[in-house]
């Protein structure tokens, strides 16, 4: 990537552990806000509440009320082996075609079936230029209802901790 003179690297940093939020605040608008004041050049520790010190008439602001599916599937390969499968979006407006992300990649090419309970097995069906797959959910209840049953929510990987009940 090089857009604007920048390159991946350029947004590579040091995150130490300890500053890692693997839980959010119960009160959400008590988490933390890095002001940056173009002017001087200065950085500021508020409280995301403070938002409104920073809004200004003609300013726009954007809210991003998406939610999160348990998109994120653990099952076996017929060999017994794990696998994973992450749901990115349906394609062909079929919400039993998607596009996905899997693993191990190597293994799972076109044909391979993934159970991820007695009546849910993805199959892949594709592997795209990019190295994702598409895959077809083969499930005996809806998709959404086999996604809530035994979907996990994706977590980053730094978050360093498996999905739980109250991240849905």
């Amino acid at each position: 990537m090089n857009a604007g003179g920048y390159t991946t690297s350029s947004f590579d940093y040091e995150l130490p552990d300890e500053l890692i939020a693997r839980y959010p605040v119960d009160v959400r608008d008590s988490s933390r806000l890095l002001v940056l004041d173009r002017a001087t050049d200065t950085l500021t520790h508020r409280r995301f509440a403070d938002i409104i010190d920073y809004v200004e008439p003609g300013d726009v602001l954007v809210l991003n009320e998406t939610r999160v599916i348990p998109a994120r599937l653990l099952g076996r390969r017929a060999s017994g082996a794990p696998a994973e499968v992450l749901l990115l979006q349906p394609v062909a407006g079929d919400d039993t075609t998607w596009s996905a992300l899997v693993r191990p990649g190597a293994r799972l090419r076109p044909g391979t079936r993934v159970t991820i309970a007695d009546d849910f097995t993805v199959e892949v069906l594709d592997v795209l230029r990019d190295g994702a797959r598409v895959v077809r959910l083969l499930t005996g209840p809806s998709v959404r209802e086999a996604l809530e049953r035994h979907g996990h929510m994706p977590l980053p990987p730094y978050i360093g901790r498996p999905d739980e009940p109250g991240d849905r």
